[in-house]
């Protein structure tokens, strides 16, 4: 029986395992935690096998995985990617390259590639030491944004003077930064804030054409100097050049940085002398975004990147000849509603997931309550009005008071 393995599955990775069990693939999950993962009750009921396993050493998943016997070993978040890869490479088993991997990993040297090929990359310079925050400084110039070089989507810090720097790289720099049980390191990157609109860019990897874009997201934000995720839309409201120019440059990056097997995920904004982008991660992206895609497009990219990785050359074949049947939308939000609420919201028409974080009224898990993030409501539309006229609906019965951090 075909058999994989999926690494620290997190957020968007809870899917992937959900995928291979839909797809009648044994599948196993490796963790570093004590604690099993929070899979749903179909999947814990799915008796999927659960092992504790030193996630952060390649030969340690591989001598885990050679007891097992598996044909592939996928990452269940961006954190996971490179021990997937050198894992997997030292099985003969279909993997990224772990110098792609890297790449995807490490914002630094991920612009100076890109930039090497002549794509468009913010200004940028590295903080290794506190003495490197001046000449950085000068370099960039602010408004500036400062995050961790090996960092996910989270404690990114918007500064606009020499002396918000030094307080934040103070503050990153005594404290570390942690994300996901992950520690990524003091090393920071100062980079060029992007004005325009942001956007997330979904793709994968076929052997025949390379990095292959299927669905562009709008984001919503709010206050951007807090970098807040309000929601996520798709399809992206783009004209036709937009769209053409924003998926061209997104699959050239992926290739540059050498994507060849599993799913992406980009973060890129349209400044005014165009597509530039903020972040790539060979992963499924977070935010509920392959929902969304599968409800407008009908294209599974948990599926997609199971395929991908047990050494499909085309996972998705008819991926451009699905149009969107709908749009679909998920805004996040601080409930201060009560249950009665939560079940009003699911019977506003275009329903589709409704999640609390905690009972009502409870106290949050502190990693959420870091976040910001409480909750989310995600519905489907025939049209983009409607879809924002039901989403405002479910917020005012929540009675939700204010969005919530991206994580």
């Amino acid at each position: 029986m075909t058999a994989i393995i999926v690494i620290e599955p997190r957020s968007s990775g809870t899917a992937l395992v959900a995928s291979a069990v839909r797809l009648g693939v044994a599948t196993h999950v490796f963790s570093a935690n004590c604690d099993e993962p929070p899979l749903s009750r179909k999947l814990q009921a799915a008796t999927v096998p659960y092992t504790m396993v030193d996630t952060a050493s390649p030969n340690a998943v591989a001598v885990a995985a050679c007891a097992i016997g598996v044909d592939a070993i996928v990452p269940g978040c961006e954190y996971a990617t490179g021990v997937a890869a050198e894992s997997a490479a030292l099985h003969g088993l279909p993997h990224l390259q772990p110098e792609a991997a890297a790449l995807t990993r490490d914002k630094y040297y991920s612009r100076m590639h890109l930039a090497a090929a002549a794509l468009a990359v913010p200004v940028f310079a590295l903080i290794a030491h506190h003495g490197d925050v001046m000449t950085a400084a000068l370099h960039v110039g602010f408004p500036a944004v400062l995050k961790p070089v090996r960092g996910g989507g989270m404690h990114v810090t918007y500064v606009n003077s020499l002396s918000q720097l030094q307080l934040a790289v103070d503050c990153a720099m005594h404290h570390g930064v942690v994300d996901i049980d992950h520690k990524t390191g003091n090393v920071l990157l100062l980079e060029q804030y992007l004005e325009g609109p942001e956007y997330c860019v979904e793709g994968y990897v076929g052997s025949q054409h390379g990095p292959r874009v299927v669905a562009v997201t709008e984001n919503l934000l709010g206050a951007e100097q807090n970098f807040t995720k309000l929601g996520h839309f798709v399809e992206a409201s783009l004209t036709a050049d937009q769209g053409a120019a924003l998926v061209n440059y997104v699959e050239h990056a992926a290739a540059q940085i050498g994507l060849t097997v599993g799913v992406f995920h980009a973060k890129v904004r349209i400044t005014r002398d165009g597509p530039v982008l903020i972040k790539i991660a060979a992963c499924l992206g977070g935010d509920r975004i392959y929902r969304l895609i599968e409800l407008s497009r009908s294209i599974s990219l948990p599926e997609i990147a199971i395929r991908s990785h047990l050494g499909d050359p085309e996972p998705a074949p008819d991926a451009d000849a699905k149009p969107a049947v709908c749009v679909s939308g998920v805004r996040f939000f601080t409930p201060v509603g009560d249950a009665a609420a939560v079940e009003r919201v699911r019977a506003i028409p275009g329903f589709q997931e409704v999640e609390v974080h905690s009972h009502i009224g409870g106290t949050v898990p502190l990693r959420v309550a870091m976040s910001g993030r409480v909750g989310h409501v995600l519905f489907i539309a025939p049209d983009r009005p409607t879809l924002d006229l039901r989403l405002a609906e479910a917020l005012r019965t929540l009675g939700s008071r204010r969005a919530c951090k991206d994580i």
